[in-house]
């Protein structure tokens, strides 16, 4: 069984983390860390996909005694990086085959692009518990891979009981 989880480092995501871990040990499932981000600075060059071996080169990413002013971009995608590495390297010594990428674009077309490449059995997000009015003028990302999905999705509460 393979899992795609799609983080967005929200609060939510903890628990998404938590639930993509339990169904793993439960199923030897494999597990695809996804975060996506914005198509922001289309003028700056960016590889549409970081895997865990890519090293970036160094333009993309901020100066080491940078105020961290400035394009953003560059310096959401290097902290999002890490942090990608941190929860995979932790879910492999778990024992849980584990992969991670960074990818650009529409958070519904890329999650289910992702899913699709990696074959995914499961697609596994959080919800960030939005009012009815809210998603009705501007939408989700859930109810977006909830319609447009042809595999199982699994929406993890942001507060679990």
């Amino acid at each position: 069984m393979k899992i795609l989880a799609a983080l967005d480092f929200t609060e939510a995501a903890d628990n998404v983390i938590r639930t993509a871990r339990k169904f793993a040990d439960a199923s030897s499932a494999t597990v695809t860390l996804l975060h996506v981000l914005p198509e922001e600075g289309k003028g700056i060059e960016f590889n549409p996909t970081i895997e865990p071996h890519y090293q970036p080169p160094v333009k993309y990413y901020r100066e080491p005694d940078s105020s961290g002013e400035g394009d953003t971009v560059p310096i959401l995608h290097d902290q999002h990086f890490k942090k990608l590495q941190i929860i995979a390297d932790t879910l492999n010594m778990a024992g849980i085959e584990t992969t991670f990428s960074i990818v650009h674009g529409n958070a519904v077309r890329a999650i289910l692009e992702r899913a699709e490449k990696e074959k995914a059995d499961l697609i596994m997000l959080g919800s960030h518990g939005h009012k009815t009015l809210y998603q009705l003028f501007v939408g989700s990302v859930c109810s977006g891979i909830v319609n447009e999905s042809r595999i199982p999705v699994v929406i993890v509460p942001q507060e679990l009981g």
